[in-house]
C-alpha cells in the first residue's frame, strides 16, 4: 500500500516537473520572442526615426541653403544700394558745386557789370556837369611776390572836344624808410618814364609798383596832367592800406 502511494506520488511529482519544464520552456520562448520582437521593433523604430532625422536634416540643409542664398542676395542688393547712394550723393554734390560755382561766377559778372554801369553813368553825369579831368578809379593788389603790387588807374575827361586829350600820369608812393619820410617814384611808362595820356573819353593805365625792402608805404599819390591849348592838372592821395584792402581809397 505504501508502495503504491509512493509510486503515485512519484508519478505526480514527475508530472508536475514536466509541466514546470514545459511552462519554463514556454516562458523562455515567450521571453525570447518578446526580446526578439522588442529588438526588431526597436530597430524598426530606430530606422524610422533615423530616416525621419535624415529627412529633417535634408529639409534644414535646404532651408539653410535658401536662407544663405537670400542673405547673399540681400548683401549684394545692400552693397548695390550703398554704391548707388554714394554715386547719387556724389553726383548731387558735384551738381551743387557746379551750381554754386556758377552762382559765384554770375554774381561776379553782375557786380562787374554794375560797376561798369556806375562808371559809365558817372562819365555821362560828369559830361553834363563839365567836371573835366578826373582820376576816376584806382585799384591796388599784390601780385603774389614780396614787395610787388599791381595797380590800375582809369583817367576820364568829361570836358572833351573833337580832339583827343594829351598828357602824362605821375605815380608816387610816400612812406617811411628807417624812420624817415621818403617818396618813391613809380615808373608808369616805358624806360622808366611817366605814362603818356592820349584819349578822348577815358584811358586805363596798368603797371607794377615795386617796394624796396625796409620801406613802409603809407600813401599813394597820383598826378594827371593834360597839355596843349588847355592845360589841366588833377591830384589825388590814397591811403595805401585801405586801397590795398579794397576799402574807401580816396583821401584829401
Amino acid at each position: 500500500m505504501f508502495k503504491d502511494a509512493r509510486t503515485s506520488l512519484e508519478i505526480r511529482v514527475a508530472t508536475d516537473s514536466r509541466w514546470k519544464i514545459r511552462l519554463m520552456s514556454v516562458l523562455v520562448a515567450v521571453l525570447f520572442v518578446t526580446v526578439i520582437a522588442a529588438y526588431a521593433f526597436g530597430k524598426y523604430r530606430a530606422e524610422v526615426e533615423w530616416q525621419q532625422a535624415i529627412e529633417a536634416l535634408d529639409v534644414l540643409e535646404s532651408d539653410f541653403t535658401s536662407v544663405a542664398l537670400e542673405n547673399d542676395k540681400l548683401k549684394e542688393s545692400l552693397a548695390f544700394e550703398k554704391a548707388k547712394s554714394r554715386r547719387d550723393l556724389q553726383i548731387k554734390r558735384q551738381a551743387y558745386e557746379e551750381v554754386a560755382q556758377t552762382l559765384i561766377s554770375t554774381s561776379r559778372e553782375i557786380a562787374s557789370l554794375r560797376e561798369n554801369i556806375r562808371f559809365y553813368e558817372s562819365i555821362i553825369e560828369g559830361n553834363e556837369h563839365k567836371q573835366g579831368l578826373q582820376i576816376k578809379t584806382v585799384s591796388l593788389q599784390s601780385d603774389g611776390t614780396v614787395g610787388n603790387y599791381r595797380y590800375r588807374v582809369i583817367i576820364v575827361n568829361s570836358d572833351y572836344g573833337k580832339k583827343k586829350s594829351k598828357g602824362k600820369l605821375l605815380i608816387e608812393v610816400e612812406g617811411l624808410m628807417e624812420g624817415d619820410l621818403k617818396t618813391i617814384k613809380v615808373p608808369t611808362g616805358s624806360a622808366g618814364k611817366d605814362a603818356k595820356l592820349l584819349f578822348k573819353y577815358l584811358q586805363r593805365v596798368d603797371g607794377l609798383v615795386t617796394i624796396p625792402e625796409g620801406f613802409l608805404p603809407q600813401r599813394l599819390h597820383l598826378t594827371a596832367r593834360l597839355s596843349g591849348k588847355k592845360t589841366e592838372k588833377k591830384e589825388k592821395w590814397y591811403n595805401w592800406n585801405i586801397l590795398l584792402n579794397k576799402g574807401l581809397p580816396e583821401q584829401s
